[in-house]
């Protein structure tokens, strides 16, 4: 017999012959009006619309709580150079794009990484002047905190010899102190200025296409750590007509053109698929770039202790400007240095009540571990940072620091928690990979054995919780996402198996088959792809 379940909504969407994480008296899902309504043990129910979800697994939707929306976008229409295991190899994906692209036009990519290659050292503008003498060629660091460009642009940006480093910048100089184009953090901006404006097209396209390889992903919302004012008029744009297939929690960029007109009105909460409540801050830099603001110096550096890229009395302003305003504060922080002085400043001006984040949090002193409890500081991490660096974190911080490098178990053993994610295009999206890296401190080849700093990795049940239930709390919306109970936002990451903590090297070949989003399939990957992707595993 079956049954007849009333709702408030006209249509009703039930998801049947599944298996859900954490329930298993749970066979099917009854959604409406982009909520859970009920949870069935079976799909004996009448609903307007019946989907048959082939005995997959359905996990609250996945959230990365640390990404760049119009980055990731920009990064899939760019020249790629992630993974270049040489110089050679990223200057030839530069050659490629030079080949197809007219002269005197701008190119464009991201992704290479020095310390991946046989000698590690900066490449130089005479590298790319060989390829590319033509053309204004800007290519950054994979982890965002340095570019390496060509003559063409240090001309044109009327960078020489005695043009002095900005304040939180460096630029890269040769024995003769001429500058070799390569670029730190704020010294970027002596070059970024003169790159076109793009226009609302250019962001809406970038934010279609980085929607859609997010959902591929299985992610149904994500945090998007500095966004403008102009991405938010398009983003609520796109909310207005329907066309988000992905939850974003904006962070404003810290630059008062985008930021001002938020101040006077406040936090933005009501509309479920994108709210304004949270300003970023870039505390410091990078490890790989030697940005990052350390308490002692580099190792391989000796007398370098990294750059701080807001000065501290301007953080603090900021924090109690915007907690006064009800918003939250996202403060980037990777070296101990940076985040001890992020904390102090948290200490004194913050309202915890706003869950003030530090976004990476990478390197901790022993001593400030404690003071995220206390201070109800979130630590946003993302794991595939942890295991992209340890082939060369003992080189930056020596064997003596490197207990302070992603302590994540010391940190969750506090009472705090840690929402997960990628900062893609840093990293690739992927949250099966997160999670991989969170429970194994390994890379996908299962080094080190036992995994780098194995007493810090998180059990998988963290793992999950990190791109779901503490990803909400992150973001303030731990009563509507993050579970699949009653009353909840429909969606769900749904995958081909069970995840598993007795072989995680099985995690990396999990497929995902459905990504739902306020009720509604918005990717499916086809039964033919699945049987040849289990093929090929």
């Amino acid at each position: 017999m079956m049954l007849h379940i009333s709702c408030e909504s006209s249509s009703t969407v039930l998801y049947t012959n599944c298996h859900v994480y954490g329930r298993p008296d749970i066979n099917a899902i009854l959604c409406s009006d982009g909520k859970i309504a009920q949870l069935l043990p079976s799909g004996n129910v009448v609903a307007d619309k019946r989907i048959d979800l082939n005995g997959s697994w359905v996990y609250p939707g996945f959230t990365d709580s640390h990404i760049h929306l119009t980055g990731l976008g920009w990064s899939l229409e760019s020249v790629d150079m992630v993974g270049t295991p040489t110089k050679e190899a990223a200057l030839e994906k530069a050659r490629e794009a030079i080949s197809t692209t007219p002269e005197g036009t701008w190119i464009r990519g991201r992704g290479w990484d020095q310390n991946d290659w046989p000698v590690i050292e900066y490449p130089t503008a005479a590298d790319l002047d060989a390829i590319a003498p033509n053309h204004s060629v800007l290519f950054r660091r994979i982890d965002g905190h340095a570019c390496w460009t060509n003559s063409v642009v240090l001309d044109l940006a009327g960078i020489t010899k005695d043009t002095p480093d900005p304040d939180g910048g460096k630029i890269i100089r040769d024995v003769n102190g001429n500058p070799t184009g390569i670029f730190i953090d704020n010294a970027m901006d002596l070059v970024e200025v003169h790159i076109p404006p793009i226009n609302d097209g250019d962001i809406r396209r970038r934010i279609t296409k980085a929607q859609s390889f997010l959902n591929r992903m299985g992610l149904t919302s994500a945090h998007d750590a500095g966004t403008s004012q102009l991405e938010i008029s398009i983003l609520k744009n796109m909310a207005n007509k329907g066309d988000l297939s992905i939850r974003i929690f904006t962070m404003l960029h810290n630059n008062r053109d985008d930021y001002d007109s938020f101040l006077s009105i406040g936090p933005e909460t009501e509309d479920p698929f994108l709210k304004v409540q949270a300003l970023k801050i870039y505390m410091d830099g990078a490890l790989g770039s030697r940005g990052a603001a350390l308490l002692e110096p580099y190792s391989d550096d000796p007398g370098n202790f990294g750059l701080l890229r807001t000065e501290v009395p301007d953080l603090a302003t900021l924090v109690k400007t915007f907690n006064a305003a009800g918003f939250q504060v996202n403060t980037h922080g990777i070296g101990d240095r940076a985040i001890r002085l992020i904390l102090d400043m948290y200490e004194q001006h913050a309202d915890p009540a706003l869950r003030n984040r530090i976004e990476h949090a990478q390197n901790i002193h022993k001593d400030d571990i404690p003071r995220f409890k206390e201070l109800g500081v979130i630590p946003s991490m993302q794991a595939t940072h942890c295991t992209s660096d340890m082939y060369w974190a003992d080189e930056r911080l020596g064997d003596a620091r490197l207990h302070e490098a992603y302590p994540w178990q010391s940190l969750i053993e506090t009472g705090v928690v840690i929402p997960g994610g990628s900062d893609t295009p840093v990293e690739h999206p992927d949250p099966l990979e997160g999670i991989y890296a969170a429970v194994t401190r390994q890379d996908k080849t299962g080094w080190p054995v036992g995994g780098w700093q194995s007493h810090e990795r998180m059990t998988l049940e963290q793992a999950i919780k990190s791109y779901t239930e503490w990803a909400a709390f992150a973001s303030f919306e731990e009563d509507v996402k993050g579970k699949i109970e009653p009353g909840f936002y429909a969606d769900f990451t749904v995958l081909d198996r069970e995840l598993s903590a007795e072989n995680p090297m099985d995690i990396l070949n999990t497929d995902v088959m459905f990504t739902i989003v306020n009720g509604k399939i918005v990717y499916q990957q086809s039964l033919k792809n699945h049987s040849a992707n289990t093929a090929d595993k």
